[in-house]
Order: C-alpha cells, then structure tokens, then sequence
C-alpha cells in the first residue's frame, strides 16, 4: 500500500523519516507548510499497489485548531473546555495510535501528591476512551491528547497535538503502525469478513399508537429477545431485537434474519400489533440496525470506510426527520463496540428490517466495506460541514458525494457478486425516495399475520417467567426445525438451503413480493 504520512518537522517527525527510510525500501520527504507551520511529507511507495492512504492528513491536522476542534467536539458530545490547564485538579497526556493507547501521563496538580506517574489504560478506561473518540473524529491517526479532570470533577479534553515528541518506546510503536498499514494488501487478501447482526424493531399498538413492551412477548436472551432498554419507571423493555446466526455470505444472513422473524412471529402473531423499523419509527425510542464483523481487525482505516460508505449511504435512504432525532442520543459518527467474540459491532445505522430488499441490500454493502476498506480510502467526515449535515438529516448536503462513494465501490473486485441485489440503492437514492417507517415490517417479508388480540394492560401482563420459558421452547422448536429441514435431503428443503459462502454463482435471489428463492 503506498502511504503519504504528514508530521510535524521536529526531532520526532525527523527520526520517523530516518527510521521509516531504514526500514522500506522506496521512502521520500519533503517540506511543506499547514497552517504556517513546517511538515514533512513522507511519501512511501509500494510498487505493488495502485492505491494509497494518508495518515494524519493535513484537513485533520487543521482540524485540531481549538475553535474548530471545539465546535466538532461537541457535535459529537465530547466534552471540551477551554480552561487554563493549570488550574486543573489533575492533567492527562494521551499517546494515541490508531485504537492504541501507547501511553498515559498523569500530572497532579496538589502537591501532597506524586507530580507525574504513568498509568496504564486499564486503569482509566473512561480518559482512554475519550481520548481515542477524539483522535477519530478530528480525522487523525496518531497524536496526543490533553484531557484535565476539573475542580467540578469533569473530564473534558483541551487540545490536541498531531505531532508530539514521543519517547523511544512510543516511537517504535508509530513506527509499527506504519509498516502494518504498508501491509494491508496482504492481510484484507488473506481473510474473508464474516458479518452478524442485531436489527431492532418496535411493536406499535395500530389503534392509539403506543409502544407494546417488546418483553411482554419475547424472552430476554435467544434468537428474539429484548434489547436492554427499559421503560421510564417499569420492568418492562420496549425494543425487540432479533440475533440471527452469522455468516460470511450477506445472502445467507438474509435468510437467518427472515427466520428470525419467522420465530418472533409465532410468540407475537397479532394483526392489530404493528412492527416498525428504522431511525425513530416512534417518538419515544430509536430503532439501530447493528451489524456486526468478525474475522478482521477493528482499526481507523476500516471504521472510517463504515462511517462513509455505509454510514453515508445507509443515511440517505433513511426518513431524514427521525435519522436526525435519533442521532441526538444514538447513532454518532463512528459508533462500535467490541465484543467480547473478537469481533465488533457497529452502531451508527438505522434498523434497515424495513424491507428485504432493503436489508439484503444494506448486508452486502456492509461485506464489501469491511472486505475491500484499505481501497475505500475516502473520508468525508474530516469535514465538520458533512458532520453537521449527517446530525441535522440534511441529505441533499451529502448526496453530492454518493457518487464518487458509489463509483469506489462499484470498483471492487467484488461487487459483481453483489451488484444484482444492490441495485435498491442508487435507485432510491437517484428518485430522493426514503424507507417507510410506518409500514408494518413483516407484510414486507410475507410473514402470516394470524390472530388479533385485545391489547389492553391487563391483556398485555403476562407473566415474564411463563412467557419466556413458553417462548425459548418455541424459539429452539423452531431452530430444531430449521436444522433438520436443512439436513434433509428431500427436493422441497434442498430448496431452502442456502451455500455457507458467496461464490461466483448468486444462487439466492429476493422477489419483488420479497421471498427469498434460490436459483
């Protein structure tokens, strides 16, 4: 991968030239100017790519200016203050590497107290944390962030240096970042991404629109369950989520999802109870569409890509009005969360369950990001005008660039496995069409409705300890099924069984009536 690094010219940016020139072969430099101050640019070529990436490039150096930094920090709710330093009770000095923490230098500012000690990430995750989010969302890769813990017991970060002298052991860790992202060809080539998800939805009472409580048909845990939000003042949990079996084809995921449905059905068959998706189907709660990754390494580069060419995409076929309200608590640029698989889960999309085709749509975008990102170089969000736009719901701001997002992707060297089924996308971003959060979900997915039931509180009570013993025996009846029927070898299952991956051949197919069928 050819790489452009630009660092400070002081003795750190002048050792990493040295050093980065000793260790790859085709490496050269040169001075330039960002905001009247003096850079190097170190280019490192690799003969073997055609595409290159930057690290800490110069918009986001620019964007460490304080009343720029100041205005994008709190854009996102991290907090940031303009405090003299000194008066702080104690100051943090955070090496930031990509999600690294290389080092934390805490001062006190009391003197009945050790001056300065450097403490470990574990034990203060919650400066670590703040101080890698806002490394990210000011666009770089490496620097080092000043976080003060306030007399009001606050911690709020005060500036940021993208390019500090670092010790020799902080060095060799910039450097080693360097020659990893030099690799990347090799590593993305060598691993094929395997993607999960936890879509959510909500039951809506047809007849005076207030939320059903999602735990008072599903269990807590299994393939349909509760998310772990709760209602103001009761027990019970309003969002319902479904947790499909993974896999590494988008296809296959797609088929999990509907028989996740399928089972959710049958604990909560009911005709006058409507299930919706999306941003904000209901002004209360929000609904996220959660994906998840694996068998790949979370890092930067590859958030980055999500952020731009799922997170972007994914916006403008979103309902602006609830995107926006949503993003006021949930939803924020670079949202991920490890998991404790290995994996990661991210977090920023709306519950694209709206349609099949919608879904299927969003899960093959979502594997040719994470499978191609290191050539999904662009980053739209290092500008604090798309920022905006993306919190506001302003569409027509960033649909000026789904073209050229749209073009990289179409470059891939895999989207002609996916393009059939991607299709939705640029047709409903081209007639500035939007999802339907008000239509019941599962008349998109030709799931029965069978029964209707008075939804009146004592109705709606049941007992939590039947009910979810009644529905895991219902949920793992149907999962039995489903394995035998796929171990069947009768013509009718054959049918409905789906390959564990992707191959050049597109053996499964969505309807328009949405059915998925294979070929």
């Amino acid at each position: 991968m050819n790489l452009v690094f630009f660092y400070s010219k002081n003795e750190t940016g002048e050792a990493l030239k040295k050093i980065i020139g000793e260790e790859l072969e085709d490496v050269n430099s040169r001075d330039i100017e960002i905001e009247k101050t003096d850079y190097l640019q170190i280019n490192i070529y690799d003969q073997n790519s055609t595409c290159k990436l930057i690290i800490n490039s110069p918009e986001a150096i620019v964007n460490t200016q304080k009343e720029k930094m100041s205005k994008i920090l709190k854009l996102n709710n991290i907090p940031f203050s303009y405090e003299n330093i000194d008066k702080a009770n104690r100051i943090y000095e955070i090496v930031v590497c990509d999600f690294n923490i290389i080092s934390i230098k805490a001062k006190n500012t009391s003197k009945t107290k050790k001056n300065v000690e450097f403490i470990r990430e574990g034990n203060n995750p919650k400066i670590a944390e703040m101080a890698r989010k806002t490394l990210y969302i000011l666009g770089l890769d490496i620097g080092k962030v000043y976080i003060i813990l306030n007399a009001r017991r606050q911690y709020k970060v005060t500036s940021v240096d993208p390019s500090p002298i670092l010790r020799q052991k902080e060095l060799n860790a910039v450097k080693a970042y360097i020659k990893k992202i030099y690799n990347i060809d090799d590593y993305v080539q060598k691993r094929e991404v395997k993607i999960g998800a936890d879509p959510e939805f909500l039951l809506i009472n047809s007849k005076n629109q207030k939320i059903v409580a999602a735990s008072n048909f599903f269990p807590r845990e299994g393939v349909v369950g509760c998310d772990n939000i709760r209602m103001p003042n009761r027990q019970q949990r309003p969002i319902a989520e479904i947790r499909p079996k993974p896999s590494f084809s988008p296809l296959e995921l797609t088929h999990n999802i509907k028989e996740a449905l399928i089972a959710a059905n049958k604990l909560a068959p009911h005709k006058n109870i409507k299930w919706l998706a999306g941003s904000q189907p209901a002004n209360e709660y929000s609904t996220g569409g959660h994906i998840h990754f694996s068998n790949t390494e979370l890092n930067f580069k590859l958030l980055r890509a999500l952020d731009n060419y799922l997170g972007i995409i994914g916006f403008l076929l979103e309902n602006p009005v609830p995107a926006a309200k949503r993003r006021k608590k949930y939803g924020f640029i670079g949202d991920v969360r490890k998991k404790e698989h290995g994996g990661f889960e991210y977090r920023t999309l709306g519950s694209w369950l709206i349609s099949p085709q919608i879904t299927l749509a969003i899960l093959c975008l979502a594997k040719i990001v994470a499978s191609k990102y290191p050539y999904l170089s662009m980053n739209y969000f290092c500008s604090i005008e798309a920022q905006k736009a993306f919190y506001n719901g302003e569409q027509e701001r960033l649909k000026i660039y789904f073209k050229y997002l749209w073009n990289d992707i179409k470059n891939t060297d895999i989207y002609f496995l996916y393009c059939e089924h991607l299709q939705i996308i640029p047709e409903m971003i081209e007639k500035n069409t939007n999802w339907d959060e008000k239509i019941d979900i599962r008349k998109a997915w030709s799931i029965s409705i069978k029964k209707t039931v008075k939804t009146s509180k004592s109705n709606l009570n049941i007992n939590r300890a039947k009910g979810n013993t009644s529905a895991n025996r219902q949920i793992t009846r149907i999962s039995q099924i489903s394995i035998n029927s796929r171990n069947s070898n009768s013509q009718t299952t054959r049918r409905r069984n789906i390959p564990r991956r992707v191959n050049n051949t597109l053996p499964v197919r969505i309807n328009p009536s949405g059915r998925i069928t294979r070929h």
